[in-house]
């Protein structure tokens, strides 16, 4: 909305209610306001910036800012970096300790149900966590993604710029936020390969230089 708009609804948004209003007189002689409204301050002092380019230079550091965070986010805590290789099983089952109800109370999952969710579909990609920072996991997982095929690869960041890597592949990269997914494999040391094995997850903590 324009600025002798918005002035105007003001305007009239004052009148309006004194139209229904009866006159009580003056108490005594009156003179004219002569301080300024605080939204005439405030209009005043947006123009003064706007014509000194200040308000467009601060329009663009709030943009940095922004695009900053999104480019950069927040490293998953208590991830290190793998030294030798280990692996180990995952069993993705979940018990349900309380029963599931409908909103009418019908009860759809009963409590102590047990239920692994590669029953009802399979993991479709290899995961890969990886840290973008160190150019030694960056290469290696780049050389993973370029050699496509039937190892279809999921990168997901731990720390680094997802952004920057997704231009630079020219595919998607994914980025752990708050560590959600490292924290439900119990990832604490990258690079980290999960994959599907029958009806378990299997997780291989792999060297850099051995990821292949």
């Amino acid at each position: 909305m324009k600025f002798s708009k918005l002035i105007a609804s003001l305007l009239i948004a004052s009148i309006l209610p004194a139209a229904n209003a009866a006159s009580l007189g003056s108490i005594g002689p009156t003179y004219p306001i002569g301080e300024e409204s605080a939204l005439d301050m405030i209009m005043k002092k947006l123009r003064e910036k706007e014509r000194s380019g200040e308000l467009k230079r601060l329009q663009e550091e709030a943009i940095r800012r922004s695009m900053g965070s999104i480019k950069n986010m927040k490293p998953v805590d208590g991830i290190t970096t793998v030294r030798a290789r280990a692996q180990r099983f995952i069993d993705p089952t979940v018990t349900y300790t309380k029963p599931v109800t409908t909103d009418d109370g019908r009860i759809v999952v009963p409590a102590g149900t047990k239920i692994n969710p590669l029953d009802m579909t399979g993991l479709t990609k290899t995961l890969v966590f990886f840290d973008g920072r160190d150019p030694e996991q960056r290469e290696a997982v780049g050389r993973l993604v370029a050699k496509g095929g039937q190892l279809k690869v999921k990168p997901i960041l731990v720390a680094g710029s997802w952004l920057d890597l997704t231009k630079a592949w020219k595919t998607q990269v994914f980025y752990d936020q708050k560590g959600t997914l490292s924290k439900r494999f119990g990832i604490t040391a990258v690079p980290a390969v999960i994959r599907q094995q029958g009806k378990m997850l299997v997780l291989d903590e792999i060297p850099a230089k051995e990821l292949q």
